[in-house]
């Protein structure tokens, strides 16, 4: 699966903010970083925009041209900085697409510029009043050239948007379009969203997703279904007992909303490269270790992919007994899991580790192997606590809370559940694990 990914918000608005004040045809280009380009396509990164002014373009008998000069400054700008492009223009009418005298134009340009740039994917797009339409090509062997549409371009910043989402029909989300609004709602059928962890909170997310209308869903898991998950595991009842999670959440999942597709691997390993997860547009990790918690902050910050961290915990040693969870929103160009001081090195070490040194471990005092205590309502909790603030992302209604602390005892002056937002602090720069990434932004 491809995309194109505008990690910061201003290289887009000023895309498009010079498009729309147009008086015929204008052109700007993406400069882009190619993060991954497997068999389902390439997935480019924007680090930076350059605007066409109008006096570099130029009107011919067949429609307006950008001035050979200034593709010239365009294209070895590009091949200095070992760069690929993604070529932007406008059309007055929509919807948008590529015109046959675009075309005309693309057929010659693609080949010199894949040539310029030893085959990276070059990109081109047409913008009508917000709408886009953006293609891909890259060689594909024998002097051959493979074209595709970009199944997701991205906008992140304070509202999470796919921009070439195609707007949806129908009655089954009319109740629901008021809140998140028409936009939204073609946002999130069209994102490609990877679940970590199909148990307690990965249950609860896997029908919230369901429910809301996103189409297109991974599902990374190894566990089966045991008879001491059914206090929680909201996808499963009794007949699921020894099936994978994975199977039974799908199930559940396609039973809400048969449009949906369901694309279930397995769970995390310590050294596993995951591609599946450098071709979607969120992950939601629902784990419950450290260890692959922190595997996912790599993963995340080296695809550029929004993450969000799910985790909850029930603390049975204290009296009153301590329930509470937390959601963190990991988002590129932000602070990580580590910058914030919320992973666990011994825990993250221990993961690394083979089965027989943890084994060794535990006999030595290091980790217990017994299972966390879990609670259905805290799960639940916890999951929707993050989808509402997912939704405000996704609606553009405000900026969402990223680091969410919820207690569900409170104290003895306020005692009761309390959700709150804390104070999210800027990225260390010097961080292990996103500090090296501070270069793309």
């Amino acid at each position: 699966m491809s995309s194109l990914k505008f990690t910061n918000p201003d290289h887009w608005t000023h895309i498009e903010q010079h498009l729309a004040r147009a008086p015929g045809e204008r052109f700007a280009f993406a400069l882009t970083k190619t993060l991954s380009n497997s068999a389902t396509g390439p997935v480019l990164l924007v680090v930076d925009v350059i605007l066409i002014g109008d006096h570099e373009i130029e009107r011919g008998p067949h429609g307006w041209y950008v001035a050979d000069h200034a593709i010239d400054r365009v294209h070895n700008h590009a091949v200095t900085e070992n760069l690929g492009m993604v070529e932007f223009h406008n059309h007055a009418l929509g919807p948008p697409g590529f015109s046959s005298i675009d075309e005309a134009a693309l057929a010659p340009m693609v080949d010199y510029v894949l040539d310029l740039g030893h085959g990276t994917p070059y990109g081109a797009a047409v913008w009508v009043e917000g709408a886009v339409r953006a293609d891909w090509w890259r060689p594909a062997g024998s002097d051959g050239v493979e074209r595709r549409p970009f199944d997701t371009v991205t906008v992140l910043g304070d509202h999470l948007r796919v921009i070439n989402a195609d707007a949806i029909a129908g009655e089954r989300f009319v109740r629901q379009l008021p809140l998140l609004g028409p936009n939204a709602q073609a946002t999130l059928a069209a994102m490609r969203v990877a679940v970590v962890g199909a148990g307690g909170t990965g249950s609860h997310v896997a029908l919230n997703l369901a429910y809301l209308g996103f189409c297109n869903v991974f599902l990374l898991d190894d566990d089966c279904v045991e008879i001491t998950n059914l206090n929680r595991l909201v996808t499963a009842d009794h007949a699921d007992l020894n099936s994978p999670k994975t199977i039974v959440a799908g199930r559940r999942m396609r039973a809400i909303d048969p449009r949906i597709q369901i694309h279930t691997r397995p769970g995390l390993t310590p050294t596993g490269m995951h591609p599946e997860l450098g071709d979607v547009d969120l992950i939601i990790g629902c784990v419950d270790h450290d260890g692959p918690r922190h595997r996912l902050n790599e993963i995340a910050i080296d695809t550029q992919t929004p993450y969000i961290d799910i985790a909850t915990g029930v603390d049975s040693s204290h009296t009153p007994t301590a329930l509470g969870g937390r959601v963190t929103f990991v988002s590129p160009g932000g602070p990580c899991l580590t910058c914030l001081d919320e992973l666990d090195s011994a825990e993250v070490a221990r993961w690394a580790k083979p089965a027989s040194q943890q084994a060794l471990d535990r006999q030595h005092g290091y980790g217990t192997n017994t299972p966390n205590p879990s609670v259905v309502y805290l799960n639940g909790l916890a999951v929707h606590a993050a989808f509402a603030e997912l939704a405000a992302w996704l609606s553009g209604s405000r900026p969402p809370a990223q680091w969410l602390d919820i207690d569900l005892l409170g104290n003895a002056a306020r005692p009761g559940l309390h959700v709150a937002p804390r104070e999210l602090p800027d990225r260390n720069p010097g961080c292990v694990d996103c500090g090296a990434a501070l270069h793309v932004q």
